[in-house]
């Protein structure tokens, strides 16, 4: 009763938002970060140049880190126009050491909670770890072939549990590790549907989306690793993959078909395709991000000990605006807002309002019940305005 009542409140809350956007293609093949309109995937021209595209992520500081493979470089981007700023990660040939730390052929990149830029070697089996601020190589963080890593691709990200996930694309496996780089488990294999696994996204009710290269499917996964279904079937070889706030609907490139195509979000079909083959140079497509940013980030609670004061931080919230931070200890699936676009992970025992300051952030010391210490605690961030979900974060409290 309490949640339903919380669901209500919430979707009252709401009010359709549709913001102009435009998302930003890795287009492997021509060697460049091509960028389309949203709405009409009208091309509007190369934002950067990048030898062998991959990953494209948001860091902390709202820059874009993209990764050059043909390269060894990890780039720095405006993340507003997407402009090259600098090389991040890179081997200056005026120096004789190796300053990136024998990176190669590197295909995704992400920041980690403690601030570091974590780098996939997909030729080495390995992830290697710098310093997020100024990219100094900090050492391994990943040694290669742990857990049988074989070719970590493009889609490597963190999940609501903190652990690192990893495609391993030549084994046909996702990987799971903890922060520290610590073997988990093998989270899914060629049993749960996937072949030559790419990209991997979590979306707000905490589901994993994985596209499967080496089937044409994209596959769901839930938490527990256990495959939900088979989403949708209709793209040669899938690649990159992204969730639009707007819609609720899944944008999906290929390697192979070099366009972008729509699917539904809830049933998986065919909307379609947004970006015609070949438009503005497509050539090749693995990785998709919006540009600006559109997601709503939450971050863990850190420490999150219970009888302390940890810090919460949001960001990509509405500027000088409120988002909602729903909280809970279990997870339930919900889908809210006009047109159900939002997914919330969280069983909710409350709703928080947060206010954000002008850069849409909030950096807050928030006091850890000593009762909650042995509990799992879930937590969520809900922009009312825009219809939007954070990421799901599920923390143990110590």
């Amino acid at each position: 009763m309490f949640r339903t009542a919380v669901v209500a409140l919430i979707a009252a809350l709401a009010a359709p938002h549709v913001l102009a956007q435009s998302f930003l293609v890795s287009s492997y093949t021509s060697a460049a970060l091509l960028r389309f309109d949203a709405a009409s995937g009208a091309p509007l021209g190369s934002v950067a140049a990048a030898p062998g595209a991959q990953s494209l992520r948001y860091g902390p500081d709202g820059f874009l880190y993209a990764c050059a493979e043909e390269q060894d470089r990890v780039l720095k981007l405006d993340g507003t126009t997407g402009a090259f700023v600098a090389n991040f990660v890179w081997d200056d040939p005026a120096t004789p050491q190796d300053e990136s730390g024998g990176l190669d052929a590197p295909t995704a990149a992400v920041f980690a909670p403690d601030g570091a830029l974590l780098v996939a070697s997909f030729s080495q089996d390995r992830v290697l770890r710098y310093d997020g601020q100024t990219g100094a190589f900090l050492g391994e963080l990943i040694a290669p072939g742990t857990g049988n890593l074989n070719g970590p691709d493009a889609g490597m990200c963190f999940g609501p549990d903190g652990r690192l996930y990893v495609p391993s694309f030549n084994n046909n496996r996702v990987l799971r590790f903890e922060a520290d780089g610590a073997f988990v488990d093998v989270f899914a294999n060629a049993l749960d549907g996937l072949s030559r696994p790419r990209m991997l996204r979590f979306r707000g009710d905490g589901l994993l989306y994985v596209t499967s290269w080496g089937n044409n499917r994209i596959v769901r996964l839930g938490l527990d690793g256990a495959v939900v279904d088979t989403l949708v079937t209709g793209v040669a070889r899938p690649t990159g993959l992204l969730l639009d706030p707007d819609s609720g609907d899944l944008l999906v490139t290929s390697d192979q078909e070099s366009d972008v195509k729509r699917f539904d979000g809830k049933t998986g079909a065919s909307k379609g395709v947004l970006v015609a083959a070949g438009a503005g140079g497509l050539d090749g497509g693995t990785f998709l991000e919006w540009l600006p940013d559109r997601e709503l980030h939450l971050a863990r609670l850190w420490p999150g000990t219970a009888g302390g004061t940890s810090v919460l931080d949001v960001a990509g919230g509405p500027a000088n605006g409120i988002v909602l931070l729903i909280h809970g200890f279990t997870t339930h699936a919900a889908a809210i807002g006009p047109g159900a676009k939002a997914w919330i992970g969280v069983q909710p025992a409350g709703v928080l309002p947060l206010l954000l300051d002008g850069a849409g952030r909030l950096h807050l010391d928030v006091a850890v019940p000593p009762e909650l210490a042995g509990v799992q605690l879930c937590l969520q961030a809900y922009d009312p305005v825009t219809v939007r979900s954070s990421n799901l974060v599920i923390q143990p409290i110590p």
